[in-house]
């Protein structure tokens, strides 16, 4: 038997260090040929559209798999339906991309992968720079030239056919391509990897994007104002702002301190406050409490603090499996032991105590506020 029947039987019996050595050699042979006849003819590459692109790698794929042990017959074109967009065998497959620019970048595809061929096992990019002159093409494992993650409607990578593996995405995020892919919440941990990422670089910066993993019923396509939400949805809303940002309920006066609360609102719940001050000191300060003057004032937050305690505490001693993660993502504090509840309260208190404040009595009383300006 010759290596070529040999190899040919070890890939349809899925000996899978048979089948990536033998595809590698495949794609290789491809890359050659590809920028062969590009070289002899730029014109006929120069002008191609993605999905003609599509058939013509289809077409060359086929004309050189005599060549390895894959089969012509074996290479299919799926694109529209399944990713990658062309299989040959069901184990392996190529992901067809290009730009009209001469440089090797591009937007990829979706991180999640929805469609994905459930047997594929290896995955090469075929990328067209077809802004050279002549247009160039490369050949590369997938997983190899993604170098960061990008949104349109939904978290992409970005390709970069230059790439060490050092400088993959995944290299940066310290896991793997498949471990990612299969882990079932790839798109909390690209999350947090952006955020950790802005915090280590001392930048005010939230990631953000929409995709069927992360909207419900309660999330809207569309920017929101403030004043356009219901009852409930601001209540539950300022509710979590209070949880996450408890910087914000300082009554110190700070140029920042409300910044990580807009970027939140907007970067994952679409919702833009125009005065975010109002949010928490709206109504002047506290003057009276249950008709006794109080010196020195209050400032409103601690009322507002009041007003949505229960409510937190709701959201705190019963959390969903969002919450959970928005808290590890923006406020961990509140994890190191203990009652969720308590630790946020804590928080509390400190404030309250710098502003001789007895805020966990207000708490536990309810009482009547009178404001200046009423």
């Amino acid at each position: 038997m010759s290596n070529r029947d040999e190899n040919l039987v070890a890939i349809h019996k899925r000996d899978i260090h048979s089948v990536s050595k033998a595809f590698a050699e495949f794609m290789a042979l491809s890359e050659k040929e590809f920028n062969k006849r590009s070289h002899n003819n730029p014109s006929l590459y120069k002008g191609l559209s993605p999905s003609r692109l599509e058939e013509v790698t289809r077409d060359l794929l086929k004309e050189v798999a005599p060549m390895t042990p894959f089969r012509p017959e074996d290479i299919t074109l799926v694109s529209g339906h399944s990713f990658p967009d062309i299989m040959a065998t069901n184990y392996c497959g190529v992901e067809v991309k290009s730009t009209k620019d001469d440089k090797w970048t591009s937007i990829g595809s979706s991180i999640v992968e929805s469609t994905r061929n459930a047997t594929v096992e290896n995955i090469y990019m075929l990328f067209g720079k077809l802004g050279g002159n002549p247009p160039e093409f490369k050949l590369r494992p997938y997983q190899d030239c993604l170098s960061e993650i990008a949104v349109t409607h939904s978290p992409r990578y970005l390709i970069n056919m230059e790439l060490t593996q050092q400088e993959t995405i995944f290299a940066k995020m310290r896991t793997t391509y498949e471990s990612l892919r299969t882990s079932g919440n790839a798109i909390e941990q690209v999350r947090r990897y952006y955020r950790d990422k802005a915090i280590m670089e001392h930048k005010l910066e939230m990631p953000w994007w929409i995709t069927s993993e992360n909207v419900d019923s309660s999330q809207s396509f569309n920017i929101r104002l403030w004043n356009s939400l219901s009852d409930d949805e601001k209540k539950d809303l300022q509710a979590k702002c209070m949880i996450l940002f408890p910087e914000a309920l300082s009554p110190k006066q700070s140029q920042t301190k409300y910044n990580q609360t807009t970027l939140w609102l907007c970067s994952y719940n679409q919702v833009i406050v125009p005065n975010i001050r109002d949010f928490y000191s709206a109504g002047g300060k506290i003057t009276h409490v249950n008709g006794e003057a109080i010196n020195p004032q209050a400032a409103q937050v601690f009322a507002r603090i009041v007003k949505f305690a229960e409510e937190i505490r709701s959201q705190l001693t019963y959390p969903t499996k969002e919450l959970n993660m928005l808290i590890e993502d923006y406020n961990p504090q509140l994890l190191k032991g203990g009652n969720l509840y308590e630790n946020w309260l804590n928080i509390c208190l400190k404030y309250a105590d710098t502003a001789k404040v007895p805020l966990k009595k207000w708490i536990e009383d309810k009482p009547d506020f009178t404001f200046s300006g009423r």
